[in-house]
């Protein structure tokens, strides 16, 4: 859970022990990386090795003129003794290359070897169960501290080597015109790459020595003090959040907006409510990676609670329907969301079971909710409205702007207000080209800002009304007043408008752009125009519509005009779940309609349901009893509805079962009692909520083609629903389509939801990867030693150069030369007496001291040579593959099929080497 502490204060953040595996990947990407450029520069050097390529020829290598001049001058076979033939030329093999190839391949080698270790500790425990991880680590941890000298040798000499390369015309001499060049070969772009690769590597020592000169001049006594200080910590926070905003807006050059952001405190509430969220005296060890699989993870609970929910209810209402005379009752679940069924008597009355939170949030009460039906005529207006009005608050994205641009021929208006004298409608003012002949524009004011808001005014003449759209949030301007989400008293704007606020409060955002748009609509005096005695529109009813952010603004912006325009009505479409308080909530159902689509975020974001989300995921990640990379894959998998519960169950425990002696769970528990002295002692949060009457639109298949409408409670809001539609359900176009589409005749039929109890999901059994710990016995130790002392052997054979001694015949019966030869080189003859030799007699020569690779001597290898180093080679490649597949046998438990593949290249490589 927490970062790992290697010592005194050097931590592994924002890693855990368990999070390893990402840096088990990362190396792994670069070792895959260097093996590449490894394996052909290996196979590369072997082959230059094999045809005397790489000898340094009187100091001169074989890209230069002067190398093949002197192997021209030389004998074929015969030499006067060793001394004199090296006297003559002095010949010398380049091993950089070999030693540098060795040594990397061992790196690469061993690092394999750590990085399969690291995995196997990691994944050893649970999240907050570590049960000797961290131990393990710390110890894998100094040791890849030791390992790190192999790069930096690498780098280090790489980089000598470059530089010695290019003396003196790369060692040829001056005015020497080379037979090519040595650093525009494909194998010294492959060696760049490897040392690239390692300079890699080691920038992680640069960033730790940063961090530690931070975490001095952090701790240092003079700054610490205020420093650790609540309200430094809160404008810090603050000034960070703001940076990061205006960060953004120069990297879009402020095309998402961004220009009124001054970073002097517009993020200062959201912060507060942050640190509040947050705790700041009390620390949770909680990383990244434990957001992500228990985030995950309690998206699954919540679903498992829905399909419980379901089918306790399928059983309730199979109960009922046998009992006619059983009177309806109010059914608890321990569920959290709410549950549709599918029964012939919910279908006969038009009504819905859904699960709403009760008081304290802590569980459900399942209540019979009505559906909008044809039947009831206001629920027909209702809708209708709302599917007319809904095509406004999406026009005030974008459509609006594209008029005002052909109004006014300028590419970025910000003000448009039509001349009031002539008040009957122009087409050129209408929105005709958008499908809607009868909705004209008269104002539209398109600043966006901390507190100005895009908005305009049009007149419907179909519904003969006059409608305010508010757009959403779309700029950075429009995340800063979301952000703004705490409770902002009523008092003032109450006597400024006309209602009552005392006691009342809003959403402080949503506050501060309705006082500017209030104010606009007064000095532009577009609404005066529009309902003063001369106007043809004084009669229309007065509509204020948005979505998302809009919606919210509508809503308070309409409590401000409803004073003077008593007849007003609003349609918020996915509006903010924190606008007014319960009270005023309650008193706004006779003007406000709020509509909200299935799983949306955004009506449910709150505070209080922030924290209950936090508490419950806090709960999930105690709760699990596998290892965080488990975890992962698991949640990572579809997992269908009849396999929730026997999946949460593989990985979680049940809830009274925590393991309460863990440092996370004591951590939490401090944590809670913090939080709730605070509550007890501190001032009492204003809860606020969605506004007058809400019209949920639930999916009822799961398939997005038939939607269920149904008044809704806004204590259903109450608890924040983990799924994948939560930020599609906010789209405004979707939702256009739905209200437009929607047929209240429609017999809405709901998904059920079966387990399949036979169908259990088989334990995975963990990876584990601990160096000599030999899970399968001695043997594979004593396989790994016959096998390194045959790969030895073959590697010998194939090196040395008398490995078969041949004797030549002539055709006249005569004895010929007999040669002592390998498959890459053969041993030079010399004469046993120089003074008395004859070169032709092989009894007056023998096998000198020195082997020779293959020159002229030979020009052409027929196919039985040319399949003897084949099959050699394939010997080698097969013993190397074999005895990595054994070694590993000595770590951790391989499967039958493994051993099969070892042996069977065993076999191959003694069948190929003979």
């Amino acid at each position: 859970m927490p970062a790992l502490t290697v010592f005194k204060n050097f931590t592994t953040k924002p890693l855990a022990g368990d999070d390893f595996q990402i840096v088990c990947v990362v190396l792994s990407f670069y070792r895959a990386i260097q093996l590449v450029c490894l394996i052909p520069l290996i196979v590369n050097s072997m082959v230059e090795r094999f045809n005397g390529t790489d000898l340094i020829v009187n100091g001169k290598a074989d890209y230069c003129p002067q190398w093949h001049e002197a192997f021209d001058n030389r004998e074929d076979y015969l030499v006067g003794t060793v001394d004199e033939y090296r006297a003559n030329y002095d010949i010398t093999r380049s091993n950089f290359g070999r030693w540098f190839l060795v040594t990397a391949g061992v790196y690469a080698g061993v690092d394999i070897g750590w990085i399969l270790a690291v995995w196997g500790c990691a994944s050893i425990g649970t999240p907050t169960q570590p049960r000797g991880r961290d131990e393990y680590l710390r110890s894998l941890i100094f040791l890849k501290f030791a390992i790190n000298a192999f790069p930096i040798a690498l780098l280090v000499l790489g980089c000598m080597r470059v530089f010695q390369l290019r003396d003196d015309n790369y060692g040829c001499g001056e005015g020497i015109t080379l037979r090519y060049y040595p650093d525009e070969t494909w194998d010294y772009a492959l060696y760049c790459i490897l040392l690239v690769t390692y300079a890699l590597e080691l920038f992680i020592w640069p960033s730790i020595a940063a961090n530690r000169i931070i975490r001095f001049l952090r701790s240092n006594k003079l700054t610490q003090k205020e420093r650790y200080a609540t309200e430094a910590k809160g404008e810090r926070l603050d000034q960070c959040l703001g940076g990061i905003l205006k960060c953004v807006s120069i990297l879009c050059c402020n095309k998402a907006g961004g220009k009124e952001i001054k970073n002097q405190g517009e993020m200062k509430d959201f912060a507060s409510n942050l640190m509040e969220f947050a705790n700041n005296e009390t620390k949770v060890g909680v990383v990244l990676s434990d957001m992500y699989v228990g985030g995950k993870l309690l998206a699954r609970v919540q679903a498992e609670r829905r399909m419980r929910a379901i089918q306790m209810l399928q059983s309730s209402s199979n109960k009922r329907d046998e009992k006619q005379d059983t009177p309806d009752e109010v059914m608890r679940s321990s569920a959290d969301r709410r549950a549709l069924l599918d029964s012939k008597d919910v279908r006969r009355r038009r009504s819905i079971l859904t699960l709403q939170a009760d008081g304290d949030g802590k569980d459900c009460v399942v209540v019979e909710k009505n559906v909008l039906t044809n039947n009831n005529e206001g629920d027909v207006n209702v809708l209708r409205n709302a599917a007319h009005y809904s095509i406004y608050a999406q026009w005030v994205y974008f459509h609006i702007k594209m008029v005002v641009e052909d109004l006014l021929a300028n590419p970025n208006p910000e003000t448009w207000v039509r001349d009031f004298e002539v008040m009957a409608p122009v087409e050129r003012f209408s929105l005709a080209r958008f499908e809607a002949p009868n909705a004209h524009l008269f104002y539209s004011n398109l600043k966006n800002g901390i507190a100005a808001t895009p908005y305009a005014i049009m007149v419907d003449e179909y519904e003969k009304s006059v409608v305010i759209a508010v757009r959403g949030t779309i700029s950075l301007e429009d995340w800063v007043i979301d952000l703004q989400y705490v409770p902002q008293p009523l008092d003032k704007v109450g006597d400024l408008c006309g209602f009552n606020g005392q006691g009342h409060h809003c959403h402080k955002g949503v506050l501060t752009r309705c006082k500017w748009m209030y104010n606009d609509i007064k000095k532009q005096r577009v609404l005066k125009h529009l309902y003063s005695s001369e106007s043809p529109y004084k009669e229309y009813d007065l509509v204020v519509v948005g979505h998302s952010l809009g919606g919210g603004c509508a809503q308070v912006l309409s409590l401000m005009l409803r004073p003077s325009f008593p007849s007003l009505r609003c349609y918020a479409f996915e509006p903010p779940g924190c606008i007014f308080d319960d009270v005023l909530s309650e008193d706004c159902k006779q003007w406000i309609t709020s509509i909200v689509r299935h799983e949306d975020v955004v009506p449910r974001v709150t505070q209080p349901n922030l924290e209950s989300l936090r508490d419950e995921f806090f709960d999930v990640v105690a709760r699990i009893k596998v290892p965080k990379i488990k975890v992962f894959h698991d949640v990572r998998s579809p997992c269908p509805d009849s396999h929730l519960a026997s999946r949460n169950k593989a990985v979680l425990c049940p809830k009274g079962e925590i393991e309460r002696d863990t440092v996370f769970y004591q951590q939490v528990q401090k944590f809670r009692n913090e939080r709730a002295e605070k509550n007890k002692t501190g001032e009492v949060s204003v809860k606020l909520y969605i506004p007058g009457n809400i019209i949920h639109l639930v999916d009822t298949m799961g398939d997005e083609k038939k939607y269920v409408a149904y008044w809704a409670s806004r204590y259903e809001f109450n608890q924040v629903v983990l799924s994948g539609r939560m930020l599609a359900d906010h789209a405004i176009p979707p939702l256009v389509g739905i209200l437009r589409n929607l047929n209240l005749d429609d017999v809405h039929e709901v998904r059920t939801w079966h387990t399949d109890d036979k169908e259990e999901e088989e334990e995975e059994e963990i990876f584990s990867f601990i160096p000599f710990s030999n899970p399968q016995g001695k043997f594979p130790l004593i396989l790994v030693a016959f096998t390194v002392v045959a790969c030895v052997l073959a590697a010998l054979s194939s090196r040395v150069c008398n490995f078969f001694v041949r004797s030549a015949v002539y055709s006249d019966g005569s004895p010929g030369l007999g040669l002592s030869t390998g498959l890459w080189s053969y041993k030079l003859k010399q004469c046993i007496d120089p003074e008395n030799c004859d070169s032709n007699d092989p009894n007056d020569l023998e096998d000198s001291n020195y082997c020779q690779v293959y020159g002229q001597l030979f020009n052409t290898v027929d196919s039985y040579w040319t399949a003897s180093r084949v099959f050699s080679a394939l010997s080698a490649l097969f013993g190397i593959i074999s005895l990595g597949i054994i070694s590993t046998a000595t770590c951790t438990k391989v499967k039958r099929r493994t051993w099969i593949v070892a042996g069977a290249l065993l076999l191959f490589s003694a069948l190929f080497q003979s």
